[in-house]
């Protein structure tokens, strides 16, 4: 069942992050968040979606982080990912709130990666599962990396950085069994 719940999280939030782009095509924004404020209805679908990754996500850290492989640290870390998650969701990216929402989307996700990343380590997973889930960490680390140099348009990015690092995730977590 915490397969279900990871992957449920990850590629539902996924498809909706891929529609407000496309629903919003015909003005390109720098990031995703822009993509969202541009209609209600967007902040509106982008918010529960958020609600709904986080619930499903948490339910799956906490099956697999506590209690499978008792690593209190890393469901925290995705305790943490959750609530600035949450916060990211509901303050918007304009305004006097621009610097807020991007603290809490950015601190979020550095949680997120860490969590992951350490969950390799500290776990014993199998091959070929650790050899695959590393690569995927690679990417998803580099393409990270990559927005970090090159900021003309990171919502491309970010439309593949999510599925992709729960798809890593998924590795460790089959792996890991």
């Amino acid at each position: 069942m915490q397969y279900f719940y990871l992957l449920f999280a990850g590629l539902q939030v996924s498809a909706v992050h891929a529609y407000l782009v496309w629903r919003h095509k015909d003005s390109r924004k720098w990031s995703l968040s822009e993509h969202v404020i541009l209609a209600k209805k967007s902040r509106l679908i982008y918010f529960v979606s958020h609600v709904v990754c986080e619930a499903f996500f948490l339910l799956f850290s906490y099956q697999f982080y506590m209690v499978q492989h008792h690593l209190p640290a890393l469901h925290y870390l995705n305790v943490a990912f959750a609530v600035l998650d949450f916060v990211q969701a509901v303050v918007p990216t304009r305004g006097k709130t621009v610097e807020i929402h991007f603290a809490a989307a950015y601190v979020s996700w550095c949680c997120f990666l860490l969590s992951g990343t350490l969950a390799l380590f500290a776990l014993n997973v199998a091959q070929p599962f650790s050899t695959i889930a590393l690569l995927l960490l690679v990417l998803t680390l580099g393409m990270f990396a990559y927005i970090h140099i090159n900021r003309i348009k990171i919502w491309p990015y970010q439309l593949l950085i999510v599925p992709l690092f729960v798809i890593y995730l998924l590795f460790v977590a089959i792996g890991a069994a």
